[in-house]
């Protein structure tokens, strides 16, 4: 028996990278109570052109197999955990994509973020295309993040929501320091800045985010670019996050808990988002209340070699 479980990145409407990320450290803490070989393939997600990704010796089976793999996107984890028991017992791997939260409030062990980490690994090519991005925005070993996550109507539709555009301000003007960075997912939200902050241009990333799930193979310059923010986020020392939702985003929050990066949230109550806030789903999402108790303070330990000798 292959006693083997693969989980298969892939794109899918309801679960974005930081959901990926989620799902893949449900499963790594199943594999130590199931006792199962966990794998993870990246072959058919867009982000296998710019990281490296984990040899193993089902890759060609997970490609003529493709139809097989279990759709495990916002399912409860009892019929996960049923599907995995029957799947060891049978010759062939359990091939699954899945976003399951279960335990996701747990603190990681040493070994899960170790294991996460080498799937974050910038390729050859990424790496220099991460140096000059670096140099291009004079960053130092010290750095920061300010992020904003205002929402799909801006990331997905291109709505711009002008009242919360300028509401934030008094969050960029309160938190900027020479140190910070500006991350948002608002390409208008970056335009509106650079009009009314023209002096903060050079604090912006300058990228085109894109939500990785509803990319396509005419979206790969975006992909790459979205991918450098995430990679700034997991060197940073410090984020602070502001969000339109009731939840802190998947983006922000992986990297915080697999890199120990300090998180702290800059939300408070503004008039504009009274009518976009919505409770969060249990299933899928990551309360702030309940996230921002289980940070601590500590020192960050040392982060991915590969990436941190960049800086």
């Amino acid at each position: 028996m292959a006693n083997t479980v693969i989980m298969v990145w892939k794109k899918h409407a309801d679960s974005g990278f930081g959901d990926l990320l989620r799902g893949t450290i449900y499963l790594y803490n199943l594999s130590k109570k199931l006792k199962f070989d966990l794998k993870v393939d990246m072959q058919l997600h867009p982000v296998s052109n710019f990281l490296i990704a984990p040899p193993h010796k089902y890759s060609e089976y997970v490609l003529k197999t493709e139809s097989k793999i279990i759709n495990g996107i916002n399912t409860d984890h009892k019929w996960i955990e049923g599907l995995i028991r029957t799947g060891q017992r049978t010759p062939n791997p359990v091939l699954i994509t899945t976003n399951c939260s279960e335990n996701c409030n747990n603190p990681l062990s040493p070994e899960c973020k170790r294991f996460m980490r080498t799937l974050l690994i910038p390729n050859s090519d990424f790496k220099s295309y991460i140096f000059t991005m670096c140099n291009e925005l004079k960053l130092n070993k010290n750095y920061y993040i300010l992020h904003f996550r205002l929402g799909d109507d801006e990331l997905l539709h291109a709505s711009a929501n002008l009242q919360l555009h300028e509401e934030l301000l008094q969050l960029i003007d309160a938190n900027m320091t020479p140190n910070a960075y500006i991350i948002t997912d608002s390409l208008l939200f970056k335009k509106y800045l650079k009009q009314v902050r023209p002096h903060l241009i050079g604090r912006i990333t300058p990228t085109t985010p894109i939500h990785l799930s509803h990319s396509t193979e005419n979206d790969i310059a975006s992909i790459k670019e979205t991918l450098f923010d995430f990679m700034l986020l997991s060197n940073a020392k410090l984020i602070k996050t502001h969000s339109v939702y009731g939840w802190i985003s998947g983006f922000v929050h992986w990297v915080s808990v697999i890199h120990n990066v300090r998180l702290i949230t800059m939300n408070q109550p503004l008039k504009s988002m009274k009518s976009i806030m919505s409770p969060a789903p249990k299933a899928t999402h990551t309360p702030i209340v309940s996230f921002m108790n289980s940070i601590h303070s500590s020192p960050r330990p040392a982060i991915n070699l590969a990436f941190n000798k960049m800086f």
